[in-house]
């Protein structure tokens, strides 16, 4: 996802495009810019985020959530560490 630009401008399917190759990611969706559905802040707006950061590892063959974790300054977030991130995609491949 892919919300705002650099300069806080709202994000674009392009820009979106440009991370992900930056990122060396060979597939993937770029959802919630400016020109694709859904629209910018439906995922702040969703109880996944609740206004912050989140992560989500969805199975694309069936579309369901395999993990879901928030983080950012407020209380209750789960603001797990990159490596605990790792693990839980780890987990989530080796449950294919």
């Amino acid at each position: 996802m892919l919300e705002q630009g650099r300069l806080y401008e709202d994000g674009t399917a392009e820009q979106c495009r440009e991370v992900m190759t930056q990122a060396g990611a060979s597939a993937g969706w770029c959802v919630g810019d400016d020109e694709t559905q859904p629209e910018i802040d439906a995922w702040d707006d969703s109880a996944f985020s609740i206004g912050r950061g989140f992560d989500i590892i969805v199975t694309r063959s069936d579309m369901v959530i395999q993990y879901s974790t928030s983080h950012g300054t407020p209380t209750g977030n789960d603001n797990v560490s990159g490596e605990e991130l790792l693990q839980a995609v780890r987990d989530v491949v080796a449950g294919l």
